[in-house]
């Protein structure tokens, strides 16, 4: 829901993950990682970059995405939780942007 806002980095997908009450540093990684591999495979996200002009897509498949991520994660990082910025950032596809409005409208009634 919060790529309907702003674009979503690893520091945005690791709060998304502590939320479940986990604190180890491996853990965080390895549940960030799935998240972020099941948003990209169902298509309701894209990896990219952003910059002045923007966000940019890498313009991979959501396998290759998740591959790089991972791996610029673990050579950057190891376990460690990157800086705010690093390595992805996430931006929500269309489907992405349609299912959080669902989820906000399911929430608002209940």
């Amino acid at each position: 829901m919060g790529g309907l806002d702003d674009w979503a980095d690893l520091s945005w997908v690791v709060q998304s993950v502590r939320t479940s009450g986990m604190t180890d540093t491996a853990e965080l990684r390895r549940h960030a990682l799935e998240l972020i591999d099941d948003v990209l495979r169902g298509g309701l996200m894209v990896a990219g970059d952003i910059n002045a002009d923007g966000f940019h897509p890498w313009g991979t498949g959501s396998d290759e995405s998740a591959s790089r991520i991972e791996r610029e994660w673990t050579a950057g990082w190891g376990d460690a939780i990157p800086p705010p910025g690093a390595v992805v950032w996430l931006s929500n596809t269309d489907a992405g942007d349609a299912l959080a409005r669902e989820v906000l409208r399911r929430e608002a009634h209940s």
